[in-house]
């Protein structure tokens, strides 16, 4: 735990006057799919994902926080991954995104260890001037295995759904 929020630091102040650096604020929608006790169909809940985007070889890095409401019940939690286009035209860029989770659900008990892994492939559309636009949709697994000590549903595989407005930082187009 304590490695990934180094990791993400550094990957924040590395290079701070680079003009490679975006910031953004994505609405999350969860579509369940699956769960440890079989496959099915439902909503599982919503969120908000703070994110902080940085250009390093063909894509950039992702650091963020994430704030979700889930079955088990609020849930907080620090994502890091990568991002790498596979297509870019004029103002749109399409690319995809893994990322990692490790965070905790805020039970009323007790603090529980949650973590997670996500698949996600998204469409961009970059203004001239600062800021851009975002949508995306993809599949996340995610585990809180003391869970079972309170409910049944311990994992879930879900499609996510990220609508979302960035800047950039330095007053940059880059894509």
């Amino acid at each position: 735990m304590r490695y990934i929020v180094i990791v993400g630091l550094f990957f924040f102040l590395w290079h701070p006057t680079s003009k490679a650096q975006q910031l953004s604020l994505k609405s999350l929608s969860f579509l369940g799919i699956a769960s440890n006790v079989g496959g099915e169909y439902y909503y599982n809940g919503g969120g908000l994902e703070l994110a902080y985007q940085h250009n390093v070889w063909k894509g950039r890095v992702l650091t963020g926080l994430e704030y979700r409401m889930i079955n088990w019940g609020n849930q907080i939690g620090l994502n890091l991954g990568y991002n790498l286009p596979f297509w870019t035209k004029g103002a749109w860029r399409a690319s995809t995104s893994i990322q990692a989770q490790i965070g905790w659900a805020l039970f009323y008990q007790k603090s529980l260890l949650v973590f997670g892994v996500e698949c996600i492939p998204e469409i961009e559309w970059h203004s001239k001037k600062a800021f851009f636009a975002t949508v995306a949709l993809g599949i996340r697994y995610t585990n809180c295995p003391t869970y079972q000590n309170y409910g049944q549903i311990t994992q879930t595989v879900d499609l996510p759904i990220k609508i979302g407005l960035g800047f950039y930082l330095c007053n940059n187009t880059t894509r």
